[in-house]
């Protein structure tokens, strides 16, 4: 008897090699995938706005490295109390010095830039449909940065609303980056600050907007979602605040993505590097 439903890994008409550049972006879950490439030395550029959590957000980061002079800093800057924040940008990007915080913008954008020109495989990762828009500016903004919440509005997007935006995207990366593959995943992690109905419905939305965008000639699908709410279902693969995968999830994920999109040789070679990073970790804690 089976006590667990087995989702077998899908296998795809590319296969992505060591030697490949792969860029991710999206929730944090972008980032672990990033560790897991970065750690078996693929040339990786992980989340390089910060986590991004809502579709759009993520479609402009995108849009910025494609098209820099896209990019308003008269917009997307304000001034919190003694901090320079970016709307664009996660949190980590905030500094108290103006110049500080500007070149450390302009720098970043330069270099994401240029690696998302040479990227041979992006992925993206939808963490939640529901945004924040900062009413004096009418900006749907990637983080709060803590300025109070009267001066935002919640939303939910639609599945209407990402598709449109992202096929223009996608159009845009087609035509910059003709060799590009774009695989999409959506985050299984689940956000419940949003209530258990609302977070079904937002994973939904993410889901029902996949589907649309995705064309299994450029653009693919990774069941990340499936794998931990229909393979693992269950809370011993959770982290401690019950909404995070744990350390074992994260494992068996990365386990799946290799199956997908590694081949023989590339998994046996992954495997020496593991070897390796374990003899010098080992080394580093006598």
């Amino acid at each position: 008897m089976q006590f667990r439903t087995i989702i077998p890994a899908p296998q795809y008409p590319f296969h992505i090699e060591n030697e490949d550049t792969v860029m991710l972006v999206g929730s944090c879950f972008s980032d672990n995938m990033g560790h897991y490439f970065d750690t078996h030395r693929f040339d990786v550029c992980s989340n390089p706005f910060g986590v991004l959590f809502n579709p759009i957000s993520i479609d402009r980061a995108l849009r910025f490295m494609l098209q820099p002079d896209l990019f308003d800093k008269n917009r997307y800057f304000y001034k919190y109390r003694d901090l320079w924040v970016s709307f664009a940008h996660h949190g980590r990007f905030s500094k108290e010095s103006f110049e500080e915080f500007e070149a450390t913008i302009d720098e970043n954008l330069e270099r994401s830039a240029e690696f998302l020109r040479k990227t041979r495989y992006l992925f993206v990762t939808f963490g939640t449909a529901f945004c924040y828009k900062f009413i004096p500016r009418d900006l749907i903004v990637s983080n709060c940065h803590k300025i109070p919440n009267h001066q935002f509005d919640r939303m939910r997007l639609d599945v209407k609303k990402i598709v449109t935006q992202w096929n223009s995207t996608i159009a845009l990366l087609k035509q910059q980056c003709p060799d590009m593959k774009v695989i999409f995943t959506v985050s299984p992690v689940r956000h419940l600050g949003d209530g258990a109905h609302e977070n079904a419905l937002s994973k939904s939305i993410l889901l029902l907007a996949v589907e649309k965008l995705v064309d299994n000639e450029t653009t693919f699908y990774f069941p990340a979602y499936e794998y931990l709410m229909d393979d693992l279902r269950d809370y011993r693969f959770y982290a401690k605040d019950l909404c995070h995968p744990n350390d074992m999830a994260v494992s068996y994920l990365e386990e799946k993505l290799a199956e997908s999109f590694f081949t023989e040789e590339t998994a046996a070679r992954m495997a020496e590097i593991e070897k390796e990073n374990r003899f010098l970790n080992h080394r580093k804690f006598r």
